[in-house]
């Protein structure tokens, strides 16, 4: 395991005990830090000591060097935890996870990504590229291993760190190669509070850039675009992408439908690019590239019927993508909405055949679907399992040659589920249940 000599008998606070402050708690157990572990919302997990779990009331304030703080506790909030008051009113060094990873000074070329949608899939396809291409590779941070669960590839390989708002807003010590923003818009607002410290929070990975590092910048995004051309930024080493040329790439590949995947796999192709893969070794790649689940996943592609999995998509801009993408589209939508509700996605209705809502808030949907368009058919199913055989069922006995049944709910999924891939989970078991019953065909 690493260490970090400068920890060794030094007194650190973690505050949050998920997989990021456990990842942390390795590496300055092995340090020989005097640890103070504690989660409020946690009972002390199985491989913490006893005398390390202690309510953060009772940490050694005065003599506490260092707090590394989870990234789902806001740092830099109005409203602020209160350990990280203590931390402040008793000068003690306050990081974060992705903080304490570079702290162990990695060789190996750092990538980052981040963007309100489309970076786990930029990032797996960039993973991919270069490990089909021999290129010794891990993928960290909001996505793959915790940050500080990395074993460092060397000066041969290439780290790709994806980045959330919340891991940037709080860090500090991020050094990157290059880097990369997929889009900027509002989401996660509970946390930020406005969409300005939110834009803020993901513009950090500019900063964060080594003095000749490099920016990927999809030129049609208006909003970066307007960004990146303000005179504080004409010294950056930038990439200018058009995402059009991402087509000479693809091979009909299922998991990269959409306008969405091709700003995605543009930025991937660029750095891969940048990294000396050559077109051809790149295009082969793809081939043989299969997206990440839930994320316009497909689950049965038949010569009438497409089975789409996009249970990730839990804001509008998400789901305006995928609806971008198909027609004759049966929609599965709802769940606990954000702000926006479904935001973009009601420029694209005219796509949508019939709607099936879903989750404890299915008044809101309808609501928002029926002001743009008034005599879409909407059904009121409250579970996912009635959207799908309802969705299936009246897809079947329609005389459409050609449609697709979506599940993209614009929504998060706390009100019923787990979490988004607990969603997706389901509707993949419900729809490999009817092909297995051969329902579908």
């Amino acid at each position: 395991m690493i260490e970090i000599s400068y920890y060794k008998n030094k007194n650190v606070g973690i505050l949050g005990a998920g997989l990021s402050g456990l990842a942390a708690a390795k590496i300055l157990y092995s340090s020989k830090a005097n640890l103070y572990i504690f989660d409020d919302q946690k009972e002390k997990p199985n491989n913490i000591n006893e005398n390390n779990w202690k309510n953060y009331k009772f940490w050694p304030w005065k003599t506490l060097n260092t707090i590394v703080v989870s990234p789902g506790i806001p740092i830099n909030a109005k409203h602020k935890h209160n350990a990280i008051q203590l931390a402040i009113k008793n000068k003690v060094k306050i990081i974060n996870e992705i903080d304490l990873f570079f702290e162990t000074r990695p060789k190996a070329r750092i990538i980052g990504i981040t963007g309100t949608n489309g970076k786990s899939t930029t990032v797996a396809l960039l993973f991919h590229i270069l490990t089909f291409n021999k290129i010794k590779c891990v993928v960290g941070g909001n996505y793959g291993f915790p940050a500080c669960e990395i074993t460092d590839p060397g000066k041969d390989g290439v780290i790709i760190l994806e980045l959330s708002s919340y891991q940037l807003d709080g860090a500090k010590k991020i050094s990157l190669d290059l880097a990369s923003i997929t889009n900027i818009t509002p989401d996660h607002l509970d946390y930020h509070q406005t969409f300005n410290k939110y834009k803020l929070s993901k513009l950090k990975i500019i900063y964060f850039l080594k003095k000749n590092g490099v920016f990927v910048l999809n030129v049609k995004n208006v909003l970066l675009n307007d960004i990146l051309n303000k005179r504080k930024y004409q010294s950056l080493n930038i990439i200018k992408i058009k995402d059009d040329e991402f087509l000479s790439y693809v091979n009909d590949n299922d998991y990269l439908i959409g306008s969405h995947n091709r700003v995605n796999g543009s930025i991937a192709i660029s750095i891969a690019r940048y990294l000396n893969i050559t077109n051809e070794k790149i295009k082969l790649a793809i081939r043989h590239f299969r997206g990440l689940p839930h994320r316009m996943e497909p689950l049965h592609i038949s010569d009438r019927i497409k089975v789409i999995n996009d249970s990730k998509s839990t804001n509008g801009e998400s789901t305006a993508a995928a609806l971008q993408s198909f027609e004759n589209i049966y929609w599965i939508v709802g769940g606990q909405p954000k702000s926006d509700g479904i935001g973009e996605s009601k420029n694209f209705l005219d796509k949508v055949v019939e709607v099936f809502l879903i989750g404890k808030s299915t008044n809101f949907f309808c609501n928002e679907i029926s002001k743009v368009k008034q005599n879409l058919p909407i059904h009121d199913c409250f579970t996912l399992e009635k959207a799908t055989l309802l969705a299936l069922k009246n897809s079947a006995a329609s005389n459409l040659k050609s449609y697709v049944i979506l599940l993209s709910p614009s929504a998060a999924s706390f009100d019923q589920f787990q979490n988004f891939e607990h969603r997706g989970n389901k509707f993949r078991e419900l729809v490999n249940k009817q092909l297995n019953e051969s329902v579908i065909k």
